[in-house]
């Protein structure tokens, strides 16, 4: 018999993760249910609960998602752990690539039956994510979506769109040295630059429609520099996943991506976000295990 562990970020999705928990107290019998406290409580939590024939639930958003994923892969047990994202937060991107079931209660049900999958894992600087990173012009938006989506009434995808708007009024450039798998290499100015396991990101844009979690490769999307009037041309496509045809995009699947700048770059990790002047990342395949609906 499996092991439940609920991970809880109260603070998720305007404290609507907390709402769960009388749920899941009546349908899984003698579940560990935790809430976190501070940040990266939630990669301690599952370091320290990840063990054999154990489901971790991670009840929250991406961010909560990102941290037990670290946790888990931390652990002596991250092959014989399993992680199950209940999102509750602003986003919840990262399980569109695989359901369009929005409701936590509806995942959770599906959840007893235990299909798993597993998934390939991202590397960047060391911090592992799942779904996709980026840096320049798009972390800047995730660093003003977080301050606008705690004003009431406006949630994630409001807020995310608030921010580009924001955003495009400074549009600003990164001169980037960049090497994909050791032979494809630029040096150009970048407005931002992506590197996707997963489909979807910033509230539901279809950023990589080609990803996939599974087949070891990383969807990798250059944005180059672009003047304010093509903004709103590329942004609808970039929403839609329509965007590849465009000329100041080009995508490229591949392992493994190097990017240095003589400036430090804005790097988002499943929506959290750091500086770095130089970037390096891979991909692990098969490196996690996830229940799916």
């Amino acid at each position: 018999m499996k092991k439940h562990v609920f991970i809880i970020n109260p603070e998720a999705g305007k404290k609507k993760a907390s709402e769960l928990i009388g749920y899941i107290e009546e349908n899984f019998l003698n579940a560990v249910i935790i809430k976190t406290e501070y940040a990266n409580h939630a990669t301690e939590l599952a370091k320290t609960y990840a063990s054999p024939d154990t489901i971790i639930y991670s009840v929250g958003g991406d961010g909560t998602l990102n941290e037990v994923v670290n946790g888990v892969l931390l652990s002596k047990f991250a092959k014989d752990t399993f992680i199950a994202s209940v999102p509750c937060g602003s986003g919840n991107d990262f399980i569109k690539s695989f359901t369009t079931i929005k409701n936590p209660v509806s995942l959770l049900e599906k959840y007893k039956k235990q299909k798993t999958k597993t998934i390939d894992v991202g590397y960047i600087n060391g911090r592992s994510f799942i779904n996709i990173s980026s840096i320049g012009f798009d972390a800047e938006i995730v660093v003003g979506a977080k301050k606008y989506k705690k004003i009431p009434l406006i949630n994630g995808g409001l807020a995310y769109l608030i921010s580009v708007f924001a955003t495009i009024m400074k549009l600003k450039a990164y001169s980037v040295k960049v090497s994909i798998d050791g032979k494809e290499t630029y040096d150009k100015k970048a407005l931002f630059i992506i590197m996707a396991n997963g489909k979807y990101y910033g509230g539901g844009m279809k950023a990589a429609p080609k990803a996939e979690l599974d087949d070891g490769l990383f969807e990798f999307c250059i944005v180059d520099k672009i003047p304010r009037r093509r903004v709103p041309i590329l942004l609808p496509k970039f929403m839609k996943g329509k965007h590849e045809t465009l000329k100041e995009i080009k995508t490229i699947r591949g392992k493994k991506i190097t990017i240095s700048s003589k400036k430090p770059l804005p790097l988002n990790i499943d929506g959290e976000v750091e500086l770095s002047d130089h970037v390096e990342v891979y991909i692990q395949k098969e490196g996690i295990n996830l229940l799916v609906p």
